[in-house]
């Protein structure tokens, strides 16, 4: 009998079970990997303060988030291909291991595509309760899914190359019945590779040999929130992330805060004698633009590559406008954040979360309690997205709707109502009701996919416009009709007008708005040439501080509870908060502070590096802002977790007046 020969002997140990279980799990990685360092590069503008070598570092990095999802999504693979048994050579075993191998991974790289392009919109990973969210409502659609696929097509493609090679995989690295008896010692040795692979996989699933497996929060160790998205694969934050109830905080900081504001004056930017003289009450109408940020008003954004908004420029020119922030990056953390001034501060939002039935001020509940008549108007679908159902609970008393606009050839096929005819019919409705009246208008037509009416004439030069840029520039003629036709009203005289957005656009064309700081910059601004003389403050305001600000603008001094500040107040200092990628950040005007809500591992001064390049934590310590930043977490989390965001609620906890607020 001829014995084998070294190579003969190595080649044959190339194609044991154990082996092709390698090569199947490197290929694996690999592709999970680069479907995961996709993210990075087709929303690159992002991600635009990174060299090339730091952004390798985070690739590599991110594979010790790869490997508990390699592990665990190969688990039946790795126990099949480890098994002490002849089994493992039944070829119909072999295929149905085979198509749970390609499904399983074909699954997790597709999560991973549908993430590059979810995180262009809304600049975060998918996670399990926007999951849920997008299952419970209108967000997908037919007509949505075939106009991703029509733009996104080259996606779909890659994927396609992505399945393939896996599949390719799967075939080369079939288990091959031995052409002679098998050794001895085979099943010993399976058995160890079954002990050894089992080890691998408890090690991987946790991340390490650490105490803790890793979580979403340990990407933190390797980089600043904003970069956090590249060392993250999408199946992972899906697993890790779950619906999480907030913690009760009873820490003792030197900065205090409460919101609990007793005078709501007007001290600065409009007359007190004008105010105690009226006879005949102020109008209030908010205007809540979809998906508009600085980065798209000339009025703001000065190197902006076209002018877009001309209208909306010119109208802020007349105004008193602010450095506004957005205190969210959807929808539905905008509403509560706008009308009830309730930042969005947890994972889910607050509609959605398990305190959703929590009381809550707003101010058009104050307005309507003095005779005011309260309106929410948008032009989508009734029901979308409960919007109907909180505008009710923040105290507008009549909705108007799609359904109430009662004409579906002006439907834009998708969303609801084009702008243009429904701002035009807000215009009637409001000079049909009963003054004083309260409105908010929230548009919808400059969001995905894009569309304007097909009788609406576009400049010349917006053949090079994007299709968002065309929306924003319908939305400002939209715009420029509404208040032309308001101003033959007889309400326009004695009504102030608010103008802001719900978040920032999603689309970047500056460096300086692809930030966690300039991807929050909108507008925030008070029209009312009776009363308020134009100017541009660069104080910032945040979405929170209109309730309070509205209230103190028509004289209606009532007792509020709110996060925000009263914009009209000399008293009240500058604030801007947010959450994002399980990151606190907070603004005093000055310093922007980031933190995990328990150490700070981030400060800057965005007024002079507007890109974040600079993170002086190293150099400088402000321990006043940090005070401050965890004061607000323990109020906001306490509030929300005992039921006392309401000055119908024993407050007292909260209460100290004789502290200006921060």
């Amino acid at each position: 009998m001829r014995r084998q020969t070294r190579k003969e002997r190595f080649n044959e140990w190339l194609s044991t079970p154990y082996m092709l279980l390698l090569y199947r799990m490197l290929a694996t990685l690999l592709a999970l990997s680069l479907s995961r360092w996709m993210l990075y590069l087709f929303n690159i503008q992002f991600f635009h303060q990174l060299n090339i070598r730091q952004a390798l570092s985070l690739y590599f990095n991110g594979m010790r988030f790869d490997l508990p999802i390699v592990f665990g999504i190969n688990l039946l693979t790795i126990l099949f291909y480890c098994f002490p048994s002849r089994l493992i050579y039944n070829k119909g075993l072999q295929r149905f291991i085979d198509i749970v191998y390609v499904t399983l991974n074909a699954l997790a790289i597709l999560s991973n595509f549908l993430d590059i392009i979810c995180f262009h919109f809304f600049g975060k990973h998918l996670t399990i309760d926007f999951i849920k969210l997008l299952s419970r409502s209108d967000e997908v659609s037919f007509v949505t899914m075939r106009q991703v696929l029509f733009d996104y097509w080259y996606l779909l493609v890659i994927l396609i190359l992505f399945v393939l090679i896996i599949r390719v995989v799967a075939e080369q690295t079939r288990i091959k019945p031995p052409t002679k008896e098998e050794a001895p010692r085979w099943r010993l040795r399976q058995a160890i590779s079954l002990v050894v692979m089992t080890l691998l996989t408890l090690v991987a699933g946790r991340g390490g040999l650490q105490a803790e497996p890793i979580t979403v929060e340990t990407a933190m160790q390797y980089t600043d929130p904003q970069n956090a998205p590249i060392l993250l694969n999408t199946p992972f934050c899906l697993v890790t992330t779950h619906d999480t109830d907030l913690e009760e905080l009873n820490g003792h900081y030197n900065s205090d805060f409460t919101p609990i504001h007793n005078t709501l004056v007007a001290n600065r930017f409009i007359e007190n004698d004008t105010v105690q003289a009226d006879t005949i009450p102020t109008n209030v109408v908010v205007v809540i633009l979809k998906n508009v940020g600085q980065e798209m008003i000339g009025y703001y954004s000065h190197d902006r590559r076209y002018k877009i908004t001309p209208f909306l420029d010119s109208l802020l020119d007349n105004s008193l406008t602010f450095n506004g922030m957005s205190n969210s990056r959807r929808g539905l953390e905008a509403l509560p954040s706008i009308l009830a001034s309730l930042p969005a501060l947890m994972e889910n939002d607050f509609t959605r979360s398990a305190y959703a039935t929590n009381d809550f001020d707003a101010y058009s509940q104050h307005l309507q309690r003095r005779g005011y008549t309260t309106i929410f108007m948008h032009g989508g679908k009734n029901g979308v997205l409960g919007f109907d159902d909180f505008a009710r609970r923040a105290g507008f008393s009549k909705y108007f709707g799609r359904t109430e606009y009662g004409d579906d050839s002006d439907f834009d096929g998708q969303w609801g109502i084009y702008d243009g005819p429904f701002l035009q019919y807000a215009v009637k409705t409001l000079s049909r009701v009963h003054e004083p009246f309260a409105t908010a208008i929230y548009t919808l037509s400059s969001r995905y996919p894009y569309r304007v009416p097909k009788d609406f004439e576009l400049p010349d030069e917006s053949y090079f416009w994007t299709g968002f840029e065309k929306t924003v520039y319908y939305v400002d003629c939209a715009l420029r009709d509404f208040f032309e036709a308001a101003s033959r009203t007889k309400w326009f005289d004695h009504t102030l007008f608010v103008i802001t957005t719900d978040y920032s656009n999603s689309e970047h064309f500056q460096p300086e708005y692809s930030n966690v700081w300039g991807m929050y910059a909108i507008p925030v601004a008070f029209y009312y040439p009776q009363k308020i003389n134009p100017l541009h403050c660069k104080e910032i305001a945040q979405q929170i501080d209109l309730g309070p600000s509205i209230l103190a603008a028509v004289g209606a001094n009532d007792t509020l509870f709110s996060f925000g500040r009263n914009l009209f107040d000399t008293l009240s200092e500058p604030s801007f908060v947010s959450y994002y990628n399980l990151t606190y950040q907070y603004c005093d005007g000055t310093y922007l502070v980031q933190s995990d809500g328990e150490q700070p591992f981030g400060i800057f001064k965005p007024i002079s590096d507007s890109l974040l390049n600079d993170n002086l934590i190293d150099r400088l310590q402000c321990p006043d802002v940090y005070d401050k930043l965890y004061r607000f977490i323990q109020v906001y989390n306490n509030g929300m977790i005992h039921n006392k965001l309401s000055i119908n609620h024993d407050t007292e906890i909260h209460r100290n007046t004789d502290q200006p607020q921060p």
